[in-house]
């Protein structure tokens, strides 16, 4: 996947050549991402005014966010053996270590271009070998307009802690986050995902996590899109023994369209990768959450699960669950997929009419159920009321 940086006049071209997708997707050979909402915002202005994080979120951690990433970086008190350094893509030639555009490519898509040629803002975030760095937060927000924040994670051997990523969207505009870790042999990181935009923004997310030889990544996801949300995790399970543990809670509110991929993707000897996703959908919303899992050639004896389930609320809402599974190896443990896209039974909405509950109260016990599937929301604190109410 690695890329060499492209020059500034490279990607102009690129942004106005590359299509937004290669192909279309297999296996249902359809587009599940609005790619006009993102072309009709590609001309904006950097964004000058930027969005605050609700009390909600900030009381969840306790605390300001370390890494504070809108129209410009702000650096607070980080967890020992934890640095943080700002660059911009004129500054990536000198980087040491894991470097921009080395888990995603620069030319993979005329998103990916765009992104190299406008982020306003990089962070490069360094946690030393051996470390216990407790927890760090980081956040990334948006703004009316544009704003680009790439954010680089080098986690070293044997570190251990959790990571809070929070992207909260809710202006008028469009942002693109790029997100690249790896964490290093041994090392345990459990990430904690909180994505919230309104049905005013438009967001283009890309994220690859590398995972070394014996080092575990945990994800945890609360996903609620905006106007138009591409959320994609790329887990790269290339170390032998590496291992993922990813869950999953989607909502698609009224008047929003998300496009969520989650990928366990097997390079490793004896790697274990488990994706598993529940969605739900409300009036009009549109949901698509694909699960891909890969079993490349030397992923000798790896085991992958994969699952996407969504439920509709509503005969207006669409709701797409898609699982992917590709085997390249001829020796493995197990591999798995399943989904269903399912609206409720009419003997389930009976019983529960039967005691007491009316339709406003169904749809709220069903949505309750999907989002706290993850864990995040109890995790966080996060007021479920506040959540399905955002705008």
């Amino acid at each position: 996947m690695a890329s060499s940086i492209i020059a500034r006049e490279e990607l102009r071209k690129l942004v106005k050549e590359l299509p937004f997708q290669e192909i279309a997707d297999t296996p249902t050979v359809k587009y599940y991402t609005d790619w006009k909402v993102y072309e009709k915002l590609m001309d904006l202005d950097y964004a000058e005014s930027v969005d605050t994080l609700p009390e909600h979120l900030t009381k969840s951690i306790q605390h300001k966010p370390a890494i504070h990433l809108g129209s410009d970086l702000t650096v607070s008190v980080l967890p020992k053996g934890v640095k943080a350094e700002k660059f911009d893509l004129e500054t990536v030639a000198s980087m040491e270590g894991l470097k921009p555009f080395t888990l995603v490519r620069a030319d993979g898509g005329r998103m990916q271009a765009y992104h190299a040629l406008r982020f306003n803002l990089g962070v490069k975030i360094t946690v030393e070998p051996g470390t216990d760095f407790g927890s760090l937060a980081i956040a990334s927000l948006g703004g009316q307009g544009y704003l680009g924040h790439h954010i680089v994670i080098e986690v070293g051997e044997g570190a251990k802690g959790e990571i809070i990523y929070i992207d909260y969207s809710v202006s008028p505009g469009l942002k693109t986050t790029v997100v690249e870790a790896r964490l290093g042999r041994d090392a345990e990181v459990e990430v904690t995902n909180i994505v919230l935009h309104s049905s005013r923004s438009a967001v283009y997310t890309l994220r690859g996590f590398e995972v070394l030889d014996k080092a575990s990544l945990k994800q945890y996801y609360l996903i609620s899109g905006g106007r138009m949300t591409r959320f994609q995790d790329d887990n790269l399970l290339d170390g032998r023994l590496s291992s993922l543990k990813a869950l999953a809670s989607t909502v698609a509110r009224p008047n929003t369209a998300s496009d969520v991929i989650i990928s366990s993707l097997h390079n490793g000897p004896e790697s274990d990768g488990e994706v598993r996703a529940r969605g739900v959908v409300v009036g009009n919303g549109y949901l698509a959450q694909r699960g891909v899992a890969m079993l490349g050639e030397t992923a000798r004896l790896a085991a992958s699960e994969v699952e996407s389930y969504i439920f509709l609320l509503s005969e207006k809402g669409k709701g797409y669950a898609v699982p992917v599974l590709e085997i390249h190896t001829g020796e493995i443990t197990r591999a798995g997929h399943s989904a269903a896209v399912a609206s409720l039974a009419e003997d389930t909405i009976f019983y529960l009419k039967s005691r007491g509950l009316d339709d406003k109260d169904i749809v709220t016990l069903v949505m309750e159920g999907i989002t706290r599937f993850s864990g995040v929301l109890e995790k966080m604190e996060i007021p479920f009321n506040w959540l399905i109410n955002l705008e």
